[in-house]
């Protein structure tokens, strides 16, 4: 349809306001995929999943004995789980045993023993790292820290125990650093299986490290 021509003293005003109406009416004409209120939060999403991956799949750890032999192998997926609670990413060792991970840190947690009972029963590890990478790397030895105990049971360090607890900050390459973290120890003091967890608060991967303690 052939439009035709405007007259000469057509009302500018009323031009302007169909030039705009013509311009909303093919804007909402446009595919949703073209949009921006869809393009963006798509954009962030695809972000976030990407930074997932890499963070879950850049720092897996392997855990080593201090002979260099490995401390757990792959698991049997028919086999028992190692202790209640465990998830398959789970990287499990026996307690003092080191792990490193593939920025090569090296974790070490001694067997867990009886700490500070002044105020209250407490277990406490001596945990050791090692900063074999390149980058700086981070610890905390309040928020880091968690342990299973008979029970089931996990509750986070606390500030009883050493007076040589584990702080937290920055482990420059090449540095290291040694601290006590300290548990409050469960009613009863009951026999079995206490699992030390590294089981950081604040990362992107889901892997834990797990020692087990037989006490």
């Amino acid at each position: 349809m052939t439009q035709l021509p405007q007259p000469p003293f057509a009302d500018p005003r009323a031009a302007k306001a169909a030039a705009a109406a013509e311009k909303a009416y093919r804007k909402a004409q446009r595919p949703w995929f073209k949009k921006k209120r869809f393009i963006l939060p798509i954009a962030f999403f695809v972000l976030l999943i990407l930074l997932v991956s890499l963070g879950s799949g850049g720092d897996r750890p392997a855990a080593t004995t201090s002979g260099g032999a490995p401390a757990a192998a792959e698991r049997d997926p028919s086999a028992p789980p190692a202790f209640p609670g465990a998830k398959d990413d789970d990287v499990v060792a026996q307690a003092g045993a080191s792990i490193t991970t593939d920025s090569k840190i090296t974790m070490t947690a001694t067997k867990l023993t009886p700490g500070d009972a002044t105020i209250q029963k407490t277990l406490c590890s001596t945990v050791t790292y090692q900063n074999g990478g390149s980058d700086t790397a981070s610890f905390n030895g309040v928020f880091d820290w968690k342990l299973q105990d008979p029970n089931g049971a996990i509750v986070m360090s606390g500030l009883l125990g050493s007076d040589n607890a584990l702080n937290s900050g920055q482990l420059t390459p090449g540095g290291k650093t040694t601290g006590d973290v300290c548990f409050e120890a469960p009613q009863g003091s009951p026999s079995g299986t206490y699992v030390l967890l590294l089981d950081p608060s604040f990362r992107l991967t889901s892997d834990r490290i797990a020692w087990i303690n037989n006490l």
